[in-house]
């Protein structure tokens, strides 16, 4: 995962956002409660590589777990991603997913939103709520195998629309060729099928968020026999 992208990102944000207060972006390698921060969850399209047979599977339901908190006018953003596990390979360890640059994007720019409001009072942004996907995710999702599940993070609620990358972002499609650019740096291993595209729909909600102390867990119980990996994409407020 590139964490200089995504806090070039953020940091780009809030300065369009006119927020000019020194704001740390870092990632955590682990999951860890806060007290007193707030916090807020999406649920992304991601892909992940096995490391050990090479295999690769998409996921929509990819929760990021931002905490924020502000002193003296000194703010830190902490983001952890939570990993999956290929279902293939009895020794599997959790392994980070790739993100499309679009989707690290829209992540950022809903983290952006939240701290606004909540630290500045701002407005919200008329931002996109549709996270890009270049691959069918349509398969159950394997719960046996996600980070976020074992933990008691994942919830089957959905509420952010997914869209068909050529429909939410025409300007990059190469009208003069039938061959696509591929946005994920793919291994050696991995054959990318641009032939499955297809849009799916879900709704998006939005909840006060409160400190960690007050949060609330749930585990998704849904079957995990398919290889492709969705239930639907949600993003909770905990």
């Amino acid at each position: 995962m590139d964490r200089d992208t995504w806090r070039e990102i953020f940091e780009n944000d809030l300065e369009n956002r006119g927020v000019f207060d020194v704001w740390n972006f870092s990632v955590d390698e682990h999951y860890q409660e806060r007290m007193g921060w707030q916090q807020y969850v999406q649920c992304c399209y991601a892909r992940f590589y096995c490391s050990i047979c090479g295999r690769s599977w998409v996921s929509s339901k990819v929760h990021i777990l931002f905490h924020m908190k502000l002193k003296r006018r000194t703010g830190q953003a902490r983001m952890h991603v939570f990993k999956q596990k290929c279902k293939m390979c009895t020794a599997a360890k959790y392994e980070e997913p790739t993100f499309l640059v679009e989707n690290i994007e829209i992540a950022i720019g809903n983290l952006v939103n939240k701290i606004a409001q909540k630290f500045y009072n701002l407005p919200i942004a008329n931002l996109p709520r549709n996270f890009v996907t270049d691959a069918r995710h349509d398969g159950p999702h394997d719960y046996n195998n996600c980070e976020g599940c074992a933990l008691g993070i994942c919830k089957c609620d959905t509420d952010i629309q997914y869209s068909d990358k050529r429909h939410i972002l025409p300007k990059r499609t190469n009208q003069g060729s039938q061959q696509k650019k591929k946005r994920f740096p793919l291994p050696n291993t991995y054959a990318h099928h641009q032939s499955l595209l297809q849009p799916l729909r879900s709704a998006y909600s939005d909840r006060e968020e409160t400190g960690v102390g007050e949060s609330s867990h749930y585990i998704v119980n849904i079957p995990s026999d398919e290889q492709i990996d969705s239930s639907g994409p949600c993003c909770i407020i905990l």
